[in-house]
C-alpha cells in the first residue's frame, strides 16, 4: 500500500492565492485549503470577516463579570473551581494547537492570554482563582469561535488522546466519531496534512515483507481517503468491532499501522463529502501547552510525513 500511495500525483496546497490574500483576511479553520505561511493578522482576520474584535477593556469587563458569577457559584469550593478551570484550559490548548498547526496567527495572542490566566488557577486566593477560570473560559471560547466563525470550507481534525475524528463544514459538525489510530510503534503522523486522493474499493497491501513483525496479509476495505504520501488514510475496518474504537484503542489489539480506522457509516459520509485538498489536522489532544503539542509534529511545512512508511 505504501509504495502505491507514494507514487500518487502530489496535490498542491489548494490556496494558490493565499500568500497574497492572507494579510488582508485570514480565513480560519474550516477552509478550502491551508495556508502554511505566517503573517500578521488584521482584526477582521482575527475572528472572522466583519466581526468586531473586543477591546481590552471589553475583554476585562467580560472576564470580571464572569469571575464574580463563578466566585458566587463556587463559594467555599475552591478545588471544584480549580478543576473546572483546568478542564477548560485543556480544551483551549487543544483548539489553539489546531490553529497553530494551520499557522493561524490570530490565535497566538489568545493562547498567550489563556496561559496567563491559567497560571492563576493554583492561587490560594479565591478571587484570583475565579479570575483565572473566567479568563481561561473567555479566551478558550474566543479561540473556539474564531476557528468556526470565519470558516468558508471544510476541515477534518483527529485527536490522538480522545481517539476522535470531527469533520466540519463552515462551522457545522458533519461527522463526530470514535476512531482508532496508529499503534505506538507506528503512530499516525501529527500535524496539518490534506486529502490527496480517494479510492473505493481498495486492498491494503503490506509495505513490510512477509516475516516482518509488521507484515499483514492483503486486506480489502470498502473506501479509503488518503491524507499522506506515505500510506496513511481514513478507512473502514471490518475486522475491528466498532465498540472497540475510541480512547485507548491506539494501544489495543486493533491499533493500526498508521492509518485511521473509522466506522463504516462515518467513512461513507466522509468519502462522499470531502474534496481533494481538504485539511486533515492530527494533533495530540492531551491538553498540554501548545508548544509541547506542536513539538510532536512529524510532517514538514507542506504536510509531508518525515516518519517513514505506514500501513493499514
Amino acid at each position: 500500500m505504501s509504495a502505491i500511495a507514494t507514487t500518487r500525483s502530489r496535490v498542491p496546497w489548494p490556496w494558490g492565492a493565499f500568500g497574497q490574500r492572507r494579510r488582508a483576511l485570514l480565513v480560519v479553520v474550516m477552509l478550502a485549503g491551508v495556508g502554511l505561511g505566517s503573517s500578521a493578522v488584521t482584526a477582521a482576520g482575527a475572528t472572522g470577516a466583519n466581526h468586531r474584535v473586543p477591546t481590552p477593556s471589553a475583554e476585562a469587563a467580560a472576564i470580571n463579570a464572569d469571575a464574580a458569577r463563578l466566585a458566587s457559584q463556587y463559594r467555599g469550593n475552591r478545588q471544584g473551581l480549580q478543576e473546572a478551570g483546568r478542564a477548560e484550559i485543556r480544551t483551549g490548548r487543544n483548539e489553539a494547537t489546531v490553529a497553530e498547526f494551520l499557522k493561524l496567527g490570530w490565535a497566538r495572542r489568545l493562547s498567550a492570554a489563556l496561559e496567563q490566566h491559567g497560571a492563576m488557577l493554583d492561587s490560594v486566593h479565591d478571587r484570583q482563582v475565579a479570575l483565572g477560570v473566567a479568563g481561561v473560559r473567555y479566551f478558550a471560547s474566543r479561540i473556539h469561535s474564531g476557528l468556526l466563525r470565519a470558516g468558508s470550507g471544510r476541515l477534518i481534525t483527529v485527536s490522538l488522546q480522545a481517539q476522535e475524528l470531527i469533520a466540519y463544514d463552515r462551522g457545522r459538525v458533519i461527522v463526530d466519531t470514535p476512531v482508532t489510530t496508529g499503534r505506538p510503534a507506528l503512530p499516525t503522523d501529527i500535524g496539518a496534512m490534506r486529502v490527496l486522493s480517494k479510492d473505493a474499493p481498495w486492498t491494503m497491501k503490506s509495505p513490510w515483507p512477509r516475516g516482518s513483525a509488521e507484515w499483514y496479509p492483503d486486506t480489502p476495505v470498502q473506501m479509503v481517503v488518503w491524507f499522506t504520501n506515505n500510506g496513511e488514510g481514513l478507512h473502514d475496518a471490518s475486522w475491528q468491532p466498532e465498540a472497540t474504537m475510541g480512547p485507548g484503542s491506539q494501544t489495543g489489539r486493533y491499533a493500526s499501522h498508521g492509518c485511521i480506522h473509522v466506522p463504516l457509516a462515518a467513512v461513507r459520509i466522509l468519502f462522499t463529502w470531502v474534496p481533494i485538498g481538504t485539511p486533515v489536522v492530527v494533533y495530540p489532544g492531551d491538553g498540554s501547552p501548545v508548544a509541547d503539542q506542536v513539538a510532536q509534529q512529524s510532517v514538514d511545512a507542506l504536510g509531508n510525513p518525515t516518519s517513514g512508511v505506514r500501513g493499514d
